[in-house]
């Protein structure tokens, strides 16, 4: 290798593995066929704007980029690109790879050469998740395909061109894979391949080569073109035709020698031929310090590199050589580079991002582990040609295998030295084993019982590196933010280098400043808590997990330490830079809670403060602007609290140009406003930010930006009604709140609760979204006219609301905040005569146009003028404080208070919209009431936050809505409701909270205002069915347990015959003594059932009486009023609607929800429907036939074709009403599944018209979840 001017070193650039591997793609490639999904989406992307563009490839050629419906096809369709003869590449992750899985095996029979590009994925399993394990990596190991892995992005990209060649050698296609998120989203500067590197090492797609095999000379002669084309009009073949028995294995076998075993050898070659050109140097393996090593590590991916950090960092303090080795190629896998590596070691640490708890071990330790035994085999006979052999003795490692980081769990330096302490059986696992008790297998990252951690912690980052950690608001601009600060870091870089004259040792610009920028990506949608990590050092930086050894905290959320320590790790004499609007130094100190002051003071933390927001609202009037470039603001801060410039030599005027230029890249297509905006509020930040002066511990503290919460001194208590049933642990709230919502965070326990992935229903209504809203509606009661458009835009059940009789308020007021229990006794005895003069006074200011007096202050009035309390005294305040922030109208609302005081006087009532804390602040509701101007967005305050959540403890003590205020909504029979009056349904809170909200959904998501009317209008058709139903099946069960006994025995009298089938037929159904023949039934009946008719009649009422109780009485979710069991379902496809909707903690379906993949929402529904109808048909439907049967008398007879009726029953033979009280199942999925990729099932499912199985496409127009691509469904263009 050279190490000195190499003739390709590439072109220095700052970016992240997805756009640096696509963007080589774009050089090399032809044709890119894909579809999206997380995270390799931005490949597809990157390469559809290289074509968009009209960018040509380094043989300047014209791109061809498709996406397709989905992963399958973008697959199929991919290797039918290549068989023409193009340079292919298909991008994909996760269940991607799997659900096109099907398509890899018959490639390599069609010569294809195609390139897949994967950022590796976990596969969803107990649950999904989109972040790195190397499941679907594995899924395609014995496909066929050459797969190599990369360590990070720049070996991704360099890989991506050694595979091809090496793929247009073999003539088989190949995979080129990298860490998903942790190496496709990490920010670093890397080296672009040049395109006339492209050029000379890959050639012309159509230059004429010499067959390299013998085998490739039969089929194509001495020569043949570089990139075959198969599928050749000129020379018409049928490829992938059937075999039989005579045909198939000469093939499958056939591969094997003419194909499979020469490309070990390729990937040597063209291994070496690209380090020649670039000084970049791979091989099969990639070993590291081993040779001294007696213990060694072995890893795929960027975990490699946490683990040569680690290794220098104990070399250093202990004193031991460990090695590393990377495996590059994986299939074919590289067996004797891997004897050859571990000849001699002692211990073998093999780590995997996978876990195949039902096999003997995980693939990459089967894979070594199999090459291990065809060495010792070696070392006795000559048993595997061209691998070395190793003594057992003496040449033998003991391996020991780990699973680690999986759904980019957290890989630590702790754990890395954790496994190397118990393979040298130093420490045991969490259980107290160790490595001598035969314990070869062991967690790191969680806390479990095989899991081993050491004590020592170390940072892993090279010596005078700067750490840096955002904090910040998903939306809020603090990922862009990050990717500005990484690289403008980038660009001073280069300043420096070229300034000082600084080269490395191939003579290329020194990298002075090294950068590492990954954002901590999550499932939660704006409005969630989101972390940014960027390190600059002088040296390149190995490790990538979260930063907990940080100099510098860039707090833009000014509520962080609401939800979180961000103090957490910082080191002493670090800088923490803060999110704040107040102006001095002593009340910003007083917004930290106490318990963090001491450590403030103790590591000498300099604490600063910046009103972001305010530099945002000064440089753009657009309020999502502000938000967004707020962040920016902190990027100003940084340099500006920062020594880096000054440490560096950088002029300002060189520091301005350069952020200028980089706003420039950035922001310069939206105009030279957007950029003058974004420097102005950089600047601001720079010369705004201000120094806290450490102060008291024991100042006050007013770190929970709430005030003093008003609350009912008594509420009333319900006892809950229960059939004598407890639920299992599995489906409490409490069991799910101990693990997921206790505060656990990376602590969590691997228990049997975290190994099904399941969640408790309805979590969401307790969460609270104080800490991410900047506004908050307003309730101007006075203009309300009650037109519910507000409640019905309301995406988040944040507008709770109400009509109640004036009377109810006052005595609610008076019974739960009046604490002096003979004053209250003596109040309530008053209420009537209160009313009175309450409601005379309400009519007087209603027809007075444009009053605005509030019904407190009317109260109050009436109360004094009464001369029932005084005005100062302790019961006359307590009554005026909670009433006053209660959002009472009355003025305009003339459907519940002046118009039916017309119809009937004493009959009006009072209209309230509480604001909850699920409110995201997104402002919906404020355009739907429009011109009525009864709510305006107003900047959040303690004082209204305070107030808010008093109102909606007082809203929590009143029942529902009287029907008499529901208007011409029908609450018995909604069905016969005109349209325009559904809305009122909402005023029930009962159906209001059919849909609870307080999830992880972008705030003003429209999906979730869909989906809010479905929920309660699903609710409020079938809960009074359900109720009516219930109370029907008691009355039928006592009429029963009167008389059914007797008319059992009447009807055995007049028809014995039929009296034996129906007998046999409840207690086959019911009694569980069914049988395949009629015959059986009675065999079993004979000697198994021991009761007379009585037990017959008691098994119907006892199942009459339990579902009665399940409609109405069962309590399904904790905390909830029972209300009956719920009365729908849903499954969902895989998108914006799941991701929101169920990462836990918070979800706001509180009824059963299933979510199974992207395409087959629609199907799994289906198939929940006939479930449903089955259990219908048991439970309900024929108990009450056989009733009604006997009650009636036995009118008509029961003969065989009845009994196989009962015994074959479904939706076919129900009524109209029987299937109208079926409990429903809603289907939803978004555009791209129900209309791209999963259309084919909806059409199945369409096909069904099961009764019960209702369809939602959330038609958003794009693929929201994805990044915005265009759905194929919808007729706008994809990011509107």
């Amino acid at each position: 290798m050279k190490k000195n001017n190499p003739k390709y070193p590439g072109k220095r650039t700052t970016t992240n593995g997805n756009l640096l591997v696509s963007s080589v793609e774009a050089l090399a490639a032809e044709a890119g066929v894909f579809y999206p999904i997380t995270p390799s989406t931005e490949m597809g992307e990157n390469f559809q704007n290289h074509f968009a563009k009209g960018h040509l490839n380094a043989f300047g050629e014209n791109l061809i980029a498709i996406e397709t419906e989905g992963e399958h096809s973008a697959q199929g369709g991919a290797i039918a690109m290549s068989v023409t003869g193009k340079r292919t590449v298909n991008f994909t992750s996760g269940q991607g790879v799997v659900y096109g899985v099907e398509q890899y095996y018959h490639a390599p029979g069609k010569l294809s050469t195609m390139v897949l590009e994967v950022g590796a994925r976990a596969l969803t399993k107990h649950a999904l998740n989109v972040h790195c394990a190397h499941d679907d990596l594995y899924a395609t190991l014995d496909t066929g395909w050459s797969i190599c892995f990369a360590k990070d992005a720049q070996q991704a990209a360099d890989q991506a061109l050694i595979l091809r060649k090496v793929n247009e050698l073999s003539l088989n296609p190949g995979i080129n894979a990298q860490d998903g998120f942790l190496t496709t989203h990490l920010e670093r500067t890397f080296r672009m391949p040049e395109e006339e590197l492209v050029r000379e090492f890959l050639g012309a797609p159509d230059d004429i080569i010499e067959c390299p095999t013998e085998a490739q000379k039969v089929l194509f002669g001495e020569t043949r073109r570089r990139v075959p084309i198969m599928y050749d009009l000129k020379n018409p073949i049928i490829i992938g035709p059937v075999q039989n028995q005579e045909h198939y294995m000469n093939g499958v076998a056939a591969r094997r020698n003419n194909f499979s075993e020469h490309i070990l050898g390729f990937f040597e070659k063209v291994y070496e031929e690209f380090a020649e050109l670039t000084g970049r140097k791979y091989g099969l393996i990639t070993e590291y310090n081993t040779e001294n090593a007696d213990t060694v590590f072995v890893a795929l991916g960027s975990g490699a590199e946490n683990i040569e950090a680690v290794v220098d960092i104990l070399k250093e303090k202990r004193g031991v050589d460990i090695g590393v080795i990377h495996v590059n190629v994986i299939r074919p896998f590289p067996e004797n580079a891997i004897i050859k590596a571990l000849k001699g070691k002692k211990q073998v640490i093999i780590l995997e991002r996978t876990d195949e708890s039902l096999s003997g071990t995980n693939p990459l330790t089967r894979d070594i582990k199999a090459a291990l035994i065809k060495a010792t085999e070696n070392f006795y006979h000559n048993s595997h040609v061209r691998l070395d052999a190793l003594d057992p003795v003496k040449e033998v490692p003991r391996v020991l295998t780990g699973v680690y980081g999986l759904g980019s769990r957290d890989f630590r330096p702790e754990h890395i030295i954790g496994a190397y302490d118990y393979a040298l059986g130093n420490v045991s696992r969490q259980d107290g084993l160790m490595r001598d008790d035969g314990k070869s297998f062991f967690y790191l990252g969680i806390d479990h019982p095989y899991a081993v951690v050491a004590d020592e912690k170390p940072s892993g980052l090279p010596a005078n590196s700067i750490a840096v950690r955002l904090h910040s608001i998903g939306g809020w601009g603090m990922i862009t933010t990050g990717k500005n600060l990484g690289m403008i870091l980038g660009e001073f870089s280069s300043y420096i280098a070229k300034r000082d004259g600084l080269v490395d040792e191939e003579g290329n610009p020194k990298e002075v400043i090294h950068v590492s920028a990954n954002p901590k990506y999550g499932s939660e949608k704006k409005g969630a808590p989101t972390n940014y990590f960027m390190v600059a050092a002088p040296e390149r930086i190995r490790v990538n997990c979260d930063l907990k050894h940080v100099n510098v905290v860039l707090c833009c959320d000014p509520k962080a330490f609401l939800h979180t320590n961000p103090l957490e790790g910082m080191r002493p004499g670090g800088s923490f830079i803060w999110e704040s609007d107040e102006h001095s130094s002593e009340e910003a100190w007083k917004r930290i809670p106490k318990k963090y002051r001491q450590e403030i003071i103790d590591k000498d933390i300099q604490m600063y403060v910046l009103n972001g927001f305010e530099v945002a609202r000064k440089a753009t009037d657009r309020e999502d602007l502000q938000t967004r470039m707020q962040g920016n603001s902190f990027l100003g801060a940084f340099f500006g609290v920062s020594s880096f410039l000054e440490d560096y030599k950088i002029p300002k005027e060189e520091f301005v140009s350069t952020v200028r230029q980089q706003y420039q890249d950035k922001f310069g297509r939206f105009g030279d406003a957007v950029v003058e905006s974004n420097m102005l509020v950089m600047t601001e930040g720079m010369d705004k930010v201000f120094k806290i002066e450490h102060g008291d511990v024991n100042a006050e503290d007013t770190s929970s930006f709430l005030g003093s919460i008003i609350t009912p001194c008594e509420v009333e208590l319900y006892n809950l009604p229960t059939n004598g049933d407890e639920k299992a642990p599995l489906f409490k709230m409490s069991t799910f709140d101990a693990e997921f919502r206790a505060g656990l965070g990376y602590d969590q326990p691997s228990s049997p609760l975290s190994s099904v992935g399941m969640m408790a229903a309805g979590t969401g209504s307790t969460a609270s979204k104080y800490v991410a809203r900047r506004e908050v509606p307003i309730f101007i009661a006075e203009n309300c006219t009650q037109c519910m458009e507000c409640i019905v835009a309301c995406p988040d059940t944040a507008l709770p609301n109400t009509a109640q009789d004036i009377d109810t308020i006052i005595r609610a007021t008076i019974r739960s905040y009046v604490t002096d229990e003979a004053v209250r006794a003596e109040l309530l005895q008053k209420v009537p005569e209160i009313e009175k003069a309450v409601r005379a006074d309400m009519l007087e200011k209603a027809a007075i146009k444009g009053d605005t007096t509030t019904f407190s202050a009317i109260v109050m009035a009436e109360i004094e003028a009464l001369n029932i309390l005084e005005v100062n005294s302790p019961a006359y305040k307590e009554i005026g404080v909670i009433l006053e922030k209660l959002p009472i109208a009355f003025q305009k609302t003339k459907a519940i208070f002046s118009g039916k005081e017309k119809k009937e006087p004493g009959a009006g009532g009072i209209f309230s919209i509480f604001v909850n804390d699920l409110c995201k602040g997104c402002g919906a509701c404020v355009s739907a009431c429009g011109s009525h101007e009864a709510l305006e967005m107003v900047a959040e305050t303690e004082d209204i936050h305070t107030d808010y959540k008093s109102a909606i403890n007082f809203l929590d003590i009143l029942g529902d809505t009287p029907r008499k205020y529901l208007g011409l909504y029908n609450a018995d029979n909604p069905e016969e409701t005109k349209a325009a009056a559904l809305k009122n349904h909402l005023m029930q809170r009962s159906k209001y909270d059919a849909l609870v909200s307080g999830d992880g959904a972008c705030a003003g998501c429209g999906e979730k205002s869909v989906l809010h009317a479905l929920a309660s209008l699903t609710e409020a058709m079938m809960r009074p069915m359900f109720h009516r139903k219930a109370d029907r099946f008691r009355a039928k069960a006592d009429v029963l347990e009167q008389e059914g006994v007797q008319l059992l025995a009447d009807f055995k009298k007049r028809d014995e015959e039929g009296y034996k089938v129906f007998r046999r037929a409840v207690i086959h159904i019911f009694l569980d003594l069914g049988a395949t023949t009629n015959k059986a039934v009675d065999i079993r009946i004979e000697n198994e059932f021991k009761g007379g008719d009585k037990e017959v009649i008691d098994a119907l009422i006892e199942i009459l009486r339990q579902e009665a109780f399940n409609l109405k009485e069962l309590q399904s979710i904790e905390g909830r009023m029972p209300n009956g069991m719920s009365a729908m379902a849903m499954t969902a496809s895989t998108g914006c609607n799941t991701v929101y909707g169920s990462t836990p903690a918070n979800t706001p379906h509180p009824y059963p929800w299933m979510n199974s993949l992207f395409q087959d929402g629609s199907t799994i529904g289906w198939l929940i429907g006939e479930s449903f109808i089955y259990d219908h048909s048991r439970r309900s439907v024929l108990p009450e036939r056989f009733t009604d049967m006997i009650i009636d008398g036995f009118k008509t007879s029961c003969n065989e074709q009845d009994y196989f009726n009962f015994t074959h029953f479904t939706d076919m033979d129900m009524s109209d009403q029987e299937i109208l009280e079926m409990p429903k199942v809603w289907a939803i999925g978004g555009d791209g599944a129900m209309g791209d990729i999963g259309y084919q099932n909806l059409s199945k499912v369409v096909m069904q018209n099961r009764p019960n199985v209702k369809i939602l496409l959330l038609d958003s127009q794009v693929y929201s979840n994805t990044g915005g691509q265009n759905s194929e469904s919808s007729p706008m263009t994809g990011g509107f």
